[in-house]
């Protein structure tokens, strides 16, 4: 079996539901024998699809068209030394390397007629937990929230996640300084207050923060929310400094989180040896994809660490989520965003986004990555083919 062509598709969505920021870059493999397979970069939000559009392109040019789709470890070392700024890399580069990961398994998986998940060990996972973000948009009083959160609560989720730093009484979001202000500290706290009145004891709440708190006050915002018992506090600090991190969790009794701004087994190895976190948070469309994340949840899982994939990318990111949940042993709970506006999900055939039931998410053995692009839908946005 060999590469023919590759179809890349700039899922540019922003015109189209709001004024955020959405742009999916989807890539999809042909081959010789009719069989395809498909992967995602995940830069769909923040700045830089384009460049992962770019560099997707440079990449299947040089290393893809006529390769042998089977030979997936081979093809990410070759890439990984031959491009030169892999070795050193970013989402960027990585972005490019994660969709490429994705789509040869995909196509693997669609040729031997198994699921990608028996490629990396074999089910572990049959029914994963999940936790619902995306839900609080436009949420600015804690009334607000708690309304929110009782209704996720409603439709069978047990666990929910917000960013209780970023909305200003206004509706407009804006991320806080490193030293946290009097003002916006209390905010934060009553909205994580009232969430947990509203939703009870038994439902998890996970805090998100960004990465945009300075040391200080990310332990002083940690000890008030201790009370609230969350399941996560996530990115209290930014990832550059592992040091910064560790301080964090070290004074701070709430199990630290992040990985979505870190890549490769590379990147996480200080983080993973230092014991910086509880636990990981690898973005497949960004960290390597599905097999190097695979190795970052191996090595993390001789420190006793957990694995929850980071995933607010699209619905192809979604299916590649699965898949690795499906084969790690420690596999925790998996971030899940039901609630965009129903474009988001469109450009696939049956998303798996809606096929939650009570928090829950069953895996089934569909080959591949088990999900299919809506051509109908995939057919109107730009598409750069190469042969």
């Amino acid at each position: 079996m060999k590469i023919t062509e590759a179809e890349i598709f700039d899922v540019n969505m922003k015109s189209e539901v709001s004024e955020w920021k959405w742009n999916p870059v989807v890539l999809r493999v042909r081959t010789d024998e009719g069989i395809t397979g498909l992967g995602e970069v995940a830069l769909a939000y923040g700045t830089g699809s384009s460049a992962g559009m770019g560099m997707l392109r440079e990449v299947v040019e040089q290393f893809l068209i006529g390769a042998d789709p089977f030979r997936v470890e081979y093809l990410w070392d070759i890439i990984y030394r031959q491009t030169f700024w892999a070795q050193g890399g970013g989402p960027v580069v990585y972005g490019a390397m994660s969709a490429i990961n994705e789509a040869l398994l995909d196509i693997k998986g669609k040729a031997l007629k198994v699921p990608v998940y028996e490629f990396l060990g074999g089910l572990c996972n049959s029914g994963l937990r999940l936790y619902v973000n995306g839900w609080y948009l436009g949420c600015t009083e804690p009334e607000h929230y708690a309304e929110a959160a009782r209704k996720v609560v409603a439709d069978g989720y047990s666990a929910l996640k917000f960013d209780p730093f970023g909305f200003e009484p206004d509706g407009s979001w804006h991320y806080p300084k490193r030293y946290l202000e009097p003002e916006k500290a209390k905010r934060a706290y009553e909205r994580v207050k009232a969430v947990r009145e509203a939703v009870g004891p038994d439902v998890d709440i996970l805090i998100e923060v960004h990465g945009n708190l300075g040391v200080t006050s990310a332990i002083q915002m940690g000890k008030c929310f201790e009370e609230f018992r969350p399941f996560f506090y996530e990115e209290p600090v930014d990832a550059m400094n592992v040091e910064c991190m560790k301080k964090v969790s070290e004074n701070v009794n709430i199990p630290i989180a992040a990985g979505e701004r870190l890549y490769t087994r590379y990147g996480f190895r200080q983080y993973i040896e230092r014991q910086a976190l509880d636990i990981l948070q690898p973005d497949i469309g960004l960290a390597g994809g599905l097999t190097e994340t695979k190795k970052i949840a191996d090595y993390a899982e001789t420190y006793n660490m957990l694995v929850q994939p980071h995933n607010c990318a699209g619905p192809i990111a979604t299916a590649a989520a699965v898949q690795l949940d499906a084969a790690i042993t420690n596999f925790i709970i998996q971030e899940w965003l039901p609630y965009r506006p129903q474009s988001y999900y469109a450009f696939v055939v049956e998303p798996l986004e809606h096929k939650a039931e009570n928090g829950y998410f069953k895996v089934t053995d569909s080959p591949g990555l088990g999900i299919e692009l809506n051509e109908d839908i995939i057919s109107q946005y730009p598409c750069l083919r190469i042969k």
